[in-house]
């Protein structure tokens, strides 16, 4: 497991036929870990990575400017402020000896001005294990949610160097849509951002599972052009989502489970028949 968290956090991916393949699909997640006995009870599982949202508001029953906390929109109130969060789990990762325990975060932006506020609060835990996320361009189906602006997104983000970054794209998907897929300009522009502004650390792109099903040859592309960036896909779904399981076990399988982190509901896990941790890597 210490070698799956290492992954995670670093988002390297090796390939060789003498050692098992490195099969970051096995990597577990909290979501929307937002408040004090959420984060707890998180820290006291043996889940790997804690995904938590951010925006700016204010501390339930207290007053002043709004700063960064941990919700998701539309609220704007929490128990939990970004600062308290970031170094709850720097002092858990200090006080643990076994290394399997030691967690990684991923922090989802909703505003870019949340971004550009916690710029200090990053900064000062440059040995946590970060993913900074963000939706920063349109995506399928015609998606209308805004996304945080992207260039300033990626200039700030990259003064992380140690952090990995996670950009993606709104969608609208799921209930009467079922049908979908990520399109080459989709695709271009998020490579023509990535280049523009510069990119060079470990870049991994979130994908809907039932639109990335649909979309292998713009996906294989995004990830071949990135690939000095250790670049990797995360593959998402929301419970009820249509997805063509072949397809989307198709995708993974030539990715690489290596190169593929899974973040989806139980169910459709189960339905993917991925192999083993200690299946052996294949030329």
């Amino acid at each position: 497991m210490l070698r799956l968290l290492v992954l995670a956090i670093l988002a390297i991916a090796v390939r060789s036929e003498e050692e098992p393949m490195k099969n970051l699909t096995t990597i577990s997640w909290a979501h929307a870990v937002n408040n004090k006995t959420y984060l707890q009870a998180a820290l006291s599982s043996t889940i790997n990575m804690l995904e938590a949202d951010i925006v700016l508001g204010t501390v339930v029953g207290k007053d002043g400017p709004p700063l960064p906390i941990m919700a998701h929109p539309p609220a704007t109130t929490s128990d939990l402020t970004l600062a308290e969060f970031l170094e709850t789990v720097a002092q858990h990762n200090l006080k643990e000896t076994n290394p399997g325990s030691k967690k990684g975060v991923k922090l989802d932006f909703k505003s870019i001005e949340a971004f550009e506020q916690s710029q200090d609060l990053i900064g000062r835990h440059q040995t946590l294990p970060i993913w900074l996320n963000a939706d920063i361009l349109p995506g399928p189906v015609d998606a209308t949610t805004k996304p945080v602006d992207p260039a300033k997104f990626l200039k700030l983000g990259s003064k992380h160097v140690c952090a990995v970054l996670s950009v993606g794209w709104t969608t609208s998907y799921g209930g009467n849509i079922t049908e979908g897929e990520y399109t080459s300009e989709q695709i271009g522009t998020m490579l023509r951002m990535i280049n523009e502004n510069h990119i060079n650390q470990t870049v991994t792109f979130p994908v809907r599972a039932g639109l990335a099903a649909n979309s292998q040859p713009v996906i294989l592309d995004l990830l071949r052009e990135t690939s000095s960036l250790n670049s990797s896909m995360t593959v998402w779904s929301s419970e009820g989502d249509h997805v063509e399981v072949d397809r989307l076990r198709a995708l993974i399988l030539t990715v690489g489970l290596e190169r593929t982190y899974l973040d989806v509901p139980q169910d459709l896990a189960g339905k993917l028949h991925l192999p083993p941790p200690d299946a052996k890597a294949k030329n």
